[in-house]
């Protein structure tokens, strides 16, 4: 009877759980299933009440890719489409590849200064080394837009408005103190014991770095890494206030753009929308289990 009893709490604990998921996955994954389906319907079929929730044959159309990846409006497209297709399409892919760019100097800054600079947080100890510690991280509280007009005024100064060189360097310090604060506490997780042997084989301490900490701590970097990588993908206030030509606007400030017109189309947004949020999920994928581990290894689990 009390193990009937244990197994039936067991067997309703599991259920919620499921339950629980399978709420969570639909909450999470509906947005994007939308926005995936309605890139590859037609646009009259976007305005249906009930909406399609599947591209059917007659509604299904590949349109909406093809005039941004190569800025042509197929034959056969209304006079409604062609008003609705604006040359803000044709700079989706610019702006994907110039988002992809900056969010790669901004990951190489990070790993090249953060790196270092997490371990000397982890291993030495000076004077108001937790002062300095904490100062840091208390800039990532600040909000994008009360900082904007101050960079906006520096940047102007030194000639880097509209440039990918100015925005990489204010992502790189805006992502910097969270890099190294997840590399910090991933640093403290290492026997402090593998450099000192590396140290007493005649190392010296950026051989040791690489020989020793670099391997030990790979799951840790790679996380640090594509973190500061999504988060300067992403961003949106800088890239839209400090660009102005596609030389140096990111996907944010294009899409933002996109979506302005009172005609705009719907389904080229949606397009554009999944083209922009592929490189951060596939990044994703292919490094989830060092994305993990990291992780794990950054709370202890």
């Amino acid at each position: 009877m009390f193990s009937d009893t244990i197994s039936g709490r067991i067997r309703r604990k599991k259920i919620l759980v499921l339950v629980g998921t399978v709420i969570v996955l639909a909450y999470t994954l509906a947005p994007i299933y939308w926005v995936i389906v309605s890139s590859f319907q037609k646009e009259i079929a976007l305005q249906d009440r009930p909406p399609h929730f599947l591209p059917t044959p007659e509604i299904f159309t590949t349109n909406h890719y093809w005039f941004i990846f190569t800025g042509e409006i197929r034959p056969g497209s209304t006079i409604m489409i062609q008003s609705m297709y604006t040359m803000a399409g044709t700079l989706i892919w610019p702006a994907v590849v110039n988002s992809i760019a900056i969010a790669v100097c901004v990951t190489l800054v990070n790993l090249i200064v953060g790196f270092p600079a997490a371990h000397i947080f982890a291993r030495y100890r000076f004077w108001a080394d937790r002062r300095v510690f904490l100062v840091m991280l208390a800039t990532r509280l600040l909000p994008s837009i009360s900082i904007v007009i101050p960079m906006y005024i520096v940047l102007r100064q030194f000639n880097l408005l509209d440039t990918k060189r100015g925005l990489v360097g204010i992502y790189s310090a805006i992502t910097l103190p969270f890099t190294i604060w997840i590399l910090k506490a991933y640093f403290q997780n290492i026997p402090v014991e593998f450099e000192e042997a590396a140290r007493m084989d005649g190392c010296s301490y950026f051989r040791s770095l690489i020989r020793v900490v670099i391997p030990l701590a790979r799951p840790g970097i790679i996380a640090a890494g594509i973190f500061a990588f999504m988060s300067s993908y992403g961003e949106f206030v800088f890239a839209t206030i400090l660009t102005q030509t596609i030389r140096s606007k990111t996907q944010t400030a294009v899409i933002a753009a996109l979506a302005q017109g009172m005609s705009s189309s719907r389904g080229m947004i949606a397009a554009a929308a999944v083209v922009c949020f592929m490189p951060p999920v596939l990044l994703a994928i292919i490094f989830r289990k060092q994305i993990l581990e990291g992780l794990t290894a950054r709370l202890g689990l």
